[in-house]
């Protein structure tokens, strides 16, 4: 009668209690409650990230195709001679939210206007998030910039550079809402493209 008893206080120390379904329930939806509370910052941090990485991959893409040299064609089907093609930001004129994919058709190693430059697209950063913007543009005289790939040779020209001593532009991106959220593309004279 004893042997049963204990074989019987073995089978209920194995099993879970209700204490501990609660306990377990209580971490599982406060651990929910701060991820759904939070879920907002998150997304658009993610959203900031794809501008950034976009941005990136923009200046790869026309980097590509200024090292190439490959013609392009206009909306009417006519062939643009381009000496080279390059990104315009201007945070002065343009709304904050957007960069020009350009063919530099005057050969001058920036845009100048569209009756000189041929625009290929125009970028809308905050497409996917309204709250995203171009904050500034880093190592430059003025509020705007130009980067500008150029065949045959890979000639990375940046115009508006502060001094000769800058070899580079910082680009950044962030949120309306918060300042501290922030990413910067950085180009350098050499090509170099880096997020950080």
């Amino acid at each position: 009668m004893v042997s049963a008893s204990i074989s019987n206080m073995k089978n209920l120390e194995k099993g879970i209690t209700l204490i501990e379904i609660i306990v377990v329930i209580f971490i599982i939806s406060m651990f929910s409650t701060v991820l759904i509370s939070d879920f907002p910052r998150i997304q658009r941090q993610f959203a900031l990230s794809r501008a950034t990485y976009k941005l990136a991959q923009d200046i790869r893409k026309t980097q590509d195709l200024g090292l190439s040299g490959v013609k392009i064609t206009d909306a009417e089907g006519n062939l643009i001679d381009a000496k080279g093609y390059g990104i315009f930001i201007n945070l002065a004129v343009l709304p904050s939210e957007q960069y020009v994919i350009y063919a530099d058709k005057d050969g001058d190693n920036r845009y100048t206007s569209d009756f000189n430059d041929y625009i290929v697209e125009t970028v809308i950063v905050n497409a996917v998030d309204s709250d995203l913007e171009i904050k500034e543009i880093i190592n430059i005289n003025d509020s705007f910039v130009s980067i500008n790939f150029s065949p045959p040779d890979p000639i990375t020209k940046i115009d508006t550079l502060q001094n000769n001593d800058q070899h580079r532009v910082g680009i950044v991106l962030g949120l309306k809402s918060d300042d501290s959220v922030q990413k910067t593309v950085w180009v350098n004279t050499s090509g170099l493209i880096r997020v950080q």
